[in-house]
């Protein structure tokens, strides 16, 4: 990743508190080494919620239910699909090529994989494999599962010499899955080239979540979607952090995406008062719940999400969670949404309320990034 281009305050001394995800120093500034962080390192989500879908008309263009619920505790890559990101993250764009090299821990051997693991390929069918993997010149021989699957079908006479005749021809053989049989004793060979392919060639690649992808869960965000330019914008001093829950705040520089970052809190505001150079302003916490969300998904969490920032982009949420008032401390989370769009139907993004995940504390005068 490129150098950040930060304009910053006059750096005040103050200890750094323990960090639970990775971080590298940028001018005095502590940032989130997005080289280092991984959905597997990101700790967990602090509190339960849920993703009710009912409209028909929305299950039927999807395709598949995103309803979803889940308790404290639970991983971000075993709440998020791939099609809640996509927008996002881009990651359907990877191929299990590409996985095994970019993941930091090096656990992923594709020559131990079996075509089990990839848990979408059981509902495949033959001729979306076919056509996904561009199959239609083969002869069913050259590709061990779909040669099997045909003996099967046929009894041991195939009528077609090509695979893109098999499909065309038979209907019955185009549409069974490949679930029809153990997938777990083939090896990705079973498939060639199936480790090259991008995940979203596959049919039902969204309704994957990120954990059901082999090595998915260790490649670091520097290489998502949203993650390809420099961060920019302004460090300000966390001048006083305050437990004591006052009211009126109206130099805020927090709010959402729908109503604008600078939204007043007229009651229960939880806050933290900034130095230079954004002295008198308040960054007001998670007590205060604005509009957010976008489109159909919009009503998702009764249309509310609590107020923060997005330094690092719209891919996610910075919210203050709470403040020592005694020990100087102010604790930020990690919100994400969850956006759904298909081809022909955009449905828009829910509010930021998947978190926190605990993010970055900061020190009573130290430098905090705010962002643009």
């Amino acid at each position: 990743m490129r150098p950040l281009a930060l304009t910053l305050a006059l750096l005040l001394s103050g200890s750094a508190p323990a960090l639970a995800i990775p971080v590298r120093q940028v001018a005095g500034v502590p940032m989130p080494d997005f080289e280092q962080i991984t959905f597997r390192v990101l700790p967990a989500l602090a509190a339960a919620g849920e993703i009710a879908i009912t409209h028909p008309t929305v299950l039927k263009h999807l395709g598949y239910d995103p309803s979803r619920l889940w308790q404290v505790g639970a991983a971000a890559d075993t709440v998020l699909m791939l099609g809640d990101v996509a927008g996002a993250f881009g990651l359907e764009r990877f191929s299990l090529e590409q996985i095994a090299q970019w993941g930091l821990t090096g656990r992923l051997r594709l020559e131990r994989l079996t075509l089990a693991r990839l848990k979408m390929l059981a509902a495949n069918t033959v001729g979306e494999i076919v056509k996904a993997l561009a199959y239609e010149q083969l002869p069913p021989e050259s590709v061990p599962l779909l040669r099997d699957l045909a003996n099967y079908y046929f009894n041991g006479a195939i009528p077609y010499e090509r695979l893109g005749e098999l499909i065309a021809q038979v209907p019955g053989f185009a549409g069974l899955p490949l679930g029809t049989t153990d997938l777990a004793g083939y090896a990705l060979s079973g498939l060639p080239g199936i480790e090259r392919v991008a995940i979203g060639k596959l049919a039902g690649w969204a309704s994957q979540y990120i954990r059901d992808i082999p090595g998915l869960s260790d490649v670091p965000f520097s290489k998502f979607l949203s993650f390809t330019g420099n961060f920019t914008g302004i460090a300000g001093l966390v001048d006083v952090p305050l437990s004591k829950i006052e009211h009126n705040r109206t130099r805020t520089i927090t709010g959402s995406d729908v109503e604008g970052f600078a939204v007043p809190c007229p009651r229960d505001c939880l806050h933290v008062e900034l130095g230079d150079p954004l002295r008198g302003s308040q960054w007001v916490g998670s007590t205060q719940q604005v509009r957010g969300g976008h489109g159909v998904l919009a009503a998702v969490n009764g249309g509310k999400e609590p107020t923060g920032r997005h330094p690092f982009g719209r891919w996610g949420k910075i919210v203050l969670t709470g403040v020592d008032e005694k020990a100087g401390k102010a604790d930020f989370g990690l919100y994400l949404r969850v956006c759904i769009k298909t081809t022909l139907f955009d449905f828009g993004c829910t509010p930021y309320f998947l978190g926190p995940i605990p993010w970055i504390p900061s020190q009573e005068k130290a430098l905090t990034f705010v962002g643009p």
